[in-house]
């Protein structure tokens, strides 16, 4: 009951914070029709406001991941060009793929910050740089975060703290630099990232053993690491996609020379496939692993990355994902599909390998920017331990 509860005051928040923000747009019926309302359907419709929006975009924030509960958030999105780089201030933009082919993302830089209801928060700033007509990309990011979670070990809960979780409290900052150039014109793309993590943390270990007077367990340790990117986007569409192949290989080195405190090697990679089957549905696969060889931090291990599941709910050495989702489009801009998954966390430093949990959900999306494909709607998981609404903008896969 608690949970159903949780669920519709999410989504009652969400219409709320939505209709706040239809309000502030400057007032005006013709205004507002002009700039949200798509001539060709008469529906509600971002497309000519994103392909003409060059300038500050304010965007709400619904968290609903399960670790740290529900919260809100804003984020402050500026675009450094028209979302499609095709358009001039004020012009007309309405992409023919047999013209202009893919549409290029724009640079973009933001601000963010948000709150969640067992105290956890962050704020911090970011940039998405597109160079050179999309032969260079940059990523970068500097933020700070309280997080307030839960430590099941490295065995995905089947060990000792399996019945008994340790919370803990992590004050991090994070810095993230990623540089990446297009090979030869293709659809691949190569360069280097280097990740940076302080964390001061903190254990509740006194409620293991009440009666001892044991103090929590505190600590600070710091993760860097300088790592190899390999991308390949072939995609149709890079917000909502509805054909094509996405897959990434990252390797990734953390040592005391890139400013950390461990040594350890971190590895993944993954391939999300959308396949269109007939006019009106569509089919996605999507598989991804991970794996971390030597003595890193608690929060550096893998887990198993699934709507439904917690994050870091099942940890281990490695982890294995697969999901699939089905599409059906039963009018021109609503959509319902359907999704499940499964994934296993293996371990030798604990004690053995985690079940396979599996999830399942169904969703619906609305076409919201028909320009550019964009889809945003809400899933339902169902994991083994929890429910869960998912607010999503775009691909639930994008990353």
């Amino acid at each position: 009951m608690k949970k159903k509860k949780q669920i519709l005051n999410c989504f009652l928040s969400l219409v709320l914070f939505l209709a706040s923000g239809l309000t502030a747009i400057p007032a005006g019926a013709g205004l507002f029709a002009g700039n949200f309302i798509d001539p060709t359907d008469g529906q509600l419709d971002m497309g000519k406001y994103l392909a003409e929006k060059k300038g500050v975009l304010p965007v709400p924030i619904i968290i609903t991941e399960p670790s740290v509960g529900y919260g809100l958030g804003v984020a402050a999105v500026f675009f450094h060009d028209p979302l499609a780089g095709k358009t001039q201030l004020g012009k007309e933009f309405d992409p023919n793929p047999d013209v202009d082919g893919k549409l290029k993302a724009p640079s973009v830089s933001t601000v963010f910050g948000g709150y969640t209801e067992n105290g956890t928060w962050f704020g911090g700033g970011a940039h998405l740089g597109i160079w050179n007509d999309d032969t260079i990309r940059y990523t970068g990011a500097l933020a700070k975060a309280n997080v307030n979670m839960t430590y099941y070990g490295f065995d995905g809960g089947n060990g000792s703290l399996g019945d008994s979780p340790v919370k803990f409290n992590t004050k991090a900052i994070y810095l993230l630099q990623e540089l990446v150039f297009r090979v030869l014109n293709s659809n691949f793309f190569a360069g280097i990232e280097y990740n940076y993590l302080t964390t001061e943390n903190e254990f509740d270990t006194s409620v293991l053993f009440p009666d001892l007077g044991i103090p929590d367990f505190e600590f600070s340790i710091n993760s860097a690491g300088l790592g190899l990117v390999l991308q390949y986007e072939g995609l149709d569409n890079s917000i909502s996609p509805g054909s094509g192949l996405k897959a990434e290989f990252k390797a990734t080195n953390y040592a005391a020379k890139w400013g950390g405190d461990a040594d350890f090697n971190k590895y993944r990679l993954y391939a999300n496939y959308w396949i269109p089957v007939q006019t009106n549905w569509l089919i996605g696969l999507r598989t991804d692993g991970s794996a971390i060889t030597g003595d890193p931090p608690f929060f550096e291990y893998p887990f198993i990355n699934l709507r439904g599941i917690p994050a870091m709910r099942y940890q281990g050495e490695e982890t294995l994902v697969g999901e699939t989702e089905v599409r059906y489009d039963f009018a021109p801009r609503w959509s319902v599909l359907g999704f499940t998954g499964a994934g296993k966390a293996f371990s030798e430093k604990g004690n053995g390998d985690s079940d396979t949990v599996i999830t399942k959900g169904i969703g619906f999306r609305y076409l919201a920017a028909r320009r550019f494909g964009m889809r945003a709607g809400i899933d339902i998981a169902w994991g083994p331990e929890d429910t869960v609404l998912y607010i999503q903008v775009g691909s639930a896969w994008g990353r």
